[in-house]
């Protein structure tokens, strides 16, 4: 028998991408305070600024994940974090109109790299993993200051980290990528998809549910 699934995340486009391989799941906001554990594992790891970077979104993912299965101990919960990597500078979601157009500007003519965080927890038996995207956008030139300026009065900006969708307007900026395009729309479900399919076999075998 399947676990009930709970997607600790209000993200509609994690939700979307959930849909593509589960029927029905619950989507449960976890309530952590994600500038906290950035701020703590920025201070105390000294591996290197990449190993900080994984680190940070699978602590996040683990917080969101462990907030709401610590009240549904039977579900299969999901909980997952998205930043977006560019010259050694992490880049959240933009506080504003500006900081969306700096955030943009800043990604022309470079690589980015983008890097989702995903745990996984059931019963007794937790999961977690990384994966990672690169971003090629093009130059910056006068059709991408109107369609940037556009795309950040349509409000779209906002809710994002590094401040585009790639499924969006934004799309239209792209050079390349390489790696998962579900990644960098938030969600590797390719891979979630067969991580969440092992963990239940395992599960339901060792009876730690």
């Amino acid at each position: 028998m399947n676990p009930k699934i709970i997607l600790a995340s209000k993200s509609p486009r994690r939700q979307e991408l959930l849909k593509l391989f589960v029927n029905e799941f619950d989507v449960i906001p976890a309530q952590v305070d994600e500038k906290k554990i950035a701020e703590k594992i920025m201070k105390t790891s000294k591996k290197g600024f990449a190993m900080d970077v994984k680190n940070l979104v699978l602590e996040l993912a683990d917080s969101k994940a462990e907030a709401v299965h610590k009240n549904f101990r039977d579900a299969l919960v999901i909980g997952a974090d998205t930043v977006v990597v560019s010259e050694g500078k992490i880049l959240g979601k933009p506080s504003g109109n500006n900081d969306a157009y700096e955030m943009i500007r800043s990604l022309a003519g470079k690589t980015h790299i983008v890097i989702t965080g995903v745990s996984l927890k059931y019963g007794l038996i937790e999961e977690s993993f990384v994966s990672v995207s690169k971003v090629r956008f093009y130059k910056w030139n006068e059709q991408m200051e109107i369609e940037v300026n556009n795309y950040i009065k349509s409000g779209k900006a906002m809710d994002k980290a590094g401040g585009y969708g790639i499924q969006e307007e934004a799309g239209l900026w792209v050079k390349w990528i390489k790696g998962d395009y579900n990644n960098i729309v938030g969600l590797p479900v390719s891979k979630l998809n067969r991580k969440m399919n092992e963990l239940i076999k395992i599960a339901h075998s060792k009876d730690r549910i």
